[in-house]
């Protein structure tokens, strides 16, 4: 992704205004756009406006509270009713299958709806929000094998919610399986150990490498938690659950292909955490760009 640490030299998987392998302050986030952006420069990277480091932090060390509870704080006056925090609140309705009527999701992911579909689904909802609502868009690869999240305009809405974490990571040309891949691992805190054990001189086949998952949470856990948090306006039921679900109609209709390739690569990057969670030697398997911690025996 293009991203390193201008002091360890080491690459960065998930925009963050400290490195994770050094600790060293690398990136603010824009008061004007509310992505991160380089701390050193003097505009933006992203919107281009003189850069003025968000409010946030003023905030979290002026009333004394957890970075979450800041950013809940900041998002009560810039919430929206954004896709992934209707469906989380109201999800029964969004998986309905009587054998009159079938939704969208219930096409796309199955049901019934348990976390892995249900996490599935609202991440292909925040990403459906953000190109109905022309934040970002899809555009072919170079190579025109997947497609590129890019952006259109700078994200103005909840910052505690998937549409948020996903819209941080347009413009960094990134594949969207890519993108995907990154706000799982940031809702998950993935992480993993790896102990190798000692070299062994005797003829034999040497053992292999330990891997313990140290990730905070599961996946989908991450995932849901992070649309249940989401701060919405205030809101009639009805008419919330009217207005996303047409606008999760319009995106699929605009493109089906597109909306069943979105769709493939959400199920297959919670898949492989999924597998992860049960083998974590995985990891080793698949260059992720990821934190993880190496130990000797």
């Amino acid at each position: 992704n293009g991203l390193t640490c201008r002091y360890c030299g080491r690459p960065i998987a998930v925009p963050a205004s400290t490195c994770p392998w050094c600790g060293k302050p690398i990136m603010v986030i824009c008061a004007a756009c509310r992505q991160y952006t380089d701390d050193q420069e003097p505009f933006c990277q992203h919107c281009g406006t003189p850069l003025m480091p968000d409010t946030l932090e003023e905030v979290r060390a002026t009333i004394g509270v957890s970075p979450e509870v800041a950013e809940l704080l900041t998002d009560r006056d810039r919430a929206r009713l954004v896709a992934s925090g209707v469906i989380a609140q109201y999800l029964s309705g969004f998986f309905l299958d009587d054998g009159q009527r079938r939704t969208i999701l219930v096409d796309l992911f199955g049901t019934p709806p348990d976390a892995q579909r249900e996490a599935a689904a609202l991440l292909f909802a925040a990403l459906a929000y953000l190109v109905q609502e022309k934040y970002c868009a899809l555009r072919p690869t170079a190579d025109g094998k997947s497609l590129e999240w890019a952006e259109v305009r700078p994200w103005d809405g909840q910052v505690r919610s998937l549409e948020g974490s996903l819209a941080r990571r347009a413009g960094l040309r990134l594949a969207i399986g890519q993108v995907v891949d990154q706000v799982v691992a940031e809702e998950m805190g993935f992480h993993f150990e790896v102990t190798r054990p000692p070299l062994i001189r005797a003829p034999g086949v040497p053992r292999p490498p330990r891997v313990r998952n140290l990730s905070a949470r599961s996946a989908t856990t991450g995932v849901v938690e992070l649309g249940r948090q989401t701060v919405l306006p205030d809101h009639q039921e009805t008419a919330a659950c009217r207005e996303v679900y047409r606008l999760l109609l319009d995106f699929v209709h605009t493109d089906p292909d597109r909306a069943r390739y979105v769709a493939g690569e959400i199920t297959e990057v919670l898949n492989w955490f999924r597998r992860f969670e049960e083998e974590p030697i995985v990891a080793l398997t698949k260059s992720r760009g990821h934190q993880q911690t190496v130990r000797g025996l």
